[in-house]
């Protein structure tokens, strides 16, 4: 009984230190964050405005993209033969390049700039979406062929 009082004193007296460094921690941030309003209404400055990139920009970073998607499936047909997440990476650079000709087209029309970064996030969203279910279904497949074997 005295070894699992000992251990269990120890460990209050761990508890009760981290708690007083927690205290410590968080009065330091209060007073972080007291500083940060003070100089945020002392400087009058404005929040900088989102940023909006042209059509242009749009265009090379959409560009950008693509020219990686590229590379990164050179990189994978380099590593094997065959594979299919090739495939899947194709069905997804596919179906980027088609949304990325619908936002065009939607582009041509005036928009505000609200619209066009919701636009922006979603197509990325999407992307993300489309490799992680080609991720997906390659590790099924992967398993389904060592469950055959």
């Amino acid at each position: 009984m005295d070894v699992i009082k000992e251990i269990n004193d120890k460990y209050l007296a761990l508890e009760a230190e981290i708690d007083q460094k927690l205290e410590k921690v968080q009065i330091e941030e209060l007073k972080l964050e007291r500083q940060n309003e003070k100089l945020a209404e002392s400087s009058n400055l404005h929040p900088p405005a989102p940023k909006v990139l042209s059509y242009e920009d749009a265009l090379l970073r959409n560009s950008n993209t693509l020219k990686a998607l590229e590379i990164a499936k050179a990189r994978l047909r380099s590593r094997s033969t065959y594979s299919p997440v090739e495939k899947l990476l194709q069905q997804a650079l596919d179906n980027y390049r088609k949304e990325l000709e619908g936002l065009q087209e939607i582009k041509k029309k005036p928009q505000e700039a609200q619209e066009e970064d919701e636009e922006e996030d979603d197509l990325y969203d999407l992307v993300m979406q489309n490799v992680i279910e080609a991720q997906k279904q390659h590790e099924q497949q992967q398993q389904a062929k060592s469950a055959e074997l």
